[in-house]
C-alpha cells in the first residue's frame, strides 16, 4: 500500500512498481476472514435486450470499469482487458488522497451451459494491499433471460493500519462495493 496525493490514474511506473509483488492469498481464497456476497438483477436500459445487457456488463467487467472513478482509479497492466495473470494497480480514495495497491487475476471465464451464460474473473490481493484475500466479479444470464451481477469477496486485514482501522475500512469497503453494484446493475443489494 502506498499513500499518494494525486488525482492521476496509475501508469507504467505503477505497473513496474507492483510487477513482482507476491500474492497474499491462494487462488481459491482464504479459509478465514469476512465473506461477502452481493447479487443484483441488472436493470436493462430502454430498448435493451437481456443479451445486450449481459454484453454491456461483461464489457465493463473485463475492462475493469467497475467502481466509480471518483472512488477507484486503476491501470490494467496487461492491456485494455482483464487477462489471466494480469496485474491491476488500484488507487482508491477520495479527491487527491489515494491508497495505491495491486491485485493479480487468477481466473477468467466466459461459459455457456444450455441457456445459461456466465462471464467473470477472480483476483487475489498482492503484498502491501490493505486487505488479504480474493474477489470475484461475474455477470450471469439465466434460462429465464434475467441478468444477474454477482460480486464475491473473502478478505481480512492485510496490514497493521488496516487492522487498526478495521471498522472504518469495513464501512469504506461496503460503500465502495455498493457503489459498484449501483453503477453496474442500476441497483444495489447486499446478500
Amino acid at each position: 500500500m502506498r499513500l499518494l496525493l494525486s488525482r492521476q490514474w496509475p501508469g507504467p511506473a505503477a505497473c513496474a512498481r507492483w510487477h513482482d509483488a507476491p500474492a497474499t492469498s491462494p487462488p481459491e481464497g482464504l479459509s478465514t476472514g469476512v465473506y461477502d456476497r452481493y447479487e443484483a438483477q441488472v436493470l436493462c436500459r430502454r430498448d435493451e435486450s437481456a443479451d445486450a445487457a449481459f454484453e454491456r456488463i461483461r464489457g465493463q467487467l473485463f475492462a475493469y470499469d467497475i467502481f466509480p472513478p471518483s472512488l477507484m482509479r486503476f491501470a490494467l497492466c496487461s492491456g485494455r482487458s482483464i487477462v489471466l495473470g494480469g496485474l491491476i494497480v488500484q488507487r482508491a480514495g477520495v479527491g487527491p488522497i489515494r491508497l495505491e495497491s495491486a491485485v493479480r487475476v487468477v481466473d477468467v471465464w466466459d461459459t455457456t451451459r444450455g441457456n445459461r451464460r456466465e462471464a467473470g474473473f477472480r483476483y487475489v490481493t498482492l503484498a502491501r494491499h490493505p486487505e488479504r484475500g480474493v474477489a470475484s466479479f461475474a455477470v450471469r444470464r439465466d434460462s429465464s433471460g434475467d441478468v444477474q451481477l454477482i460480486l464475491d469477496a473473502r478478505s481480512q486485514p492485510g496490514t497493521l493500519m488496516a487492522r487498526l482501522g478495521r471498522t472504518v475500512g469495513r464501512r469504506v469497503q461496503v460503500a465502495a462495493t455498493n457503489a459498484a453494484m449501483k453503477r453496474l446493475a442500476g441497483t444495489q443489494r447486499r446478500s
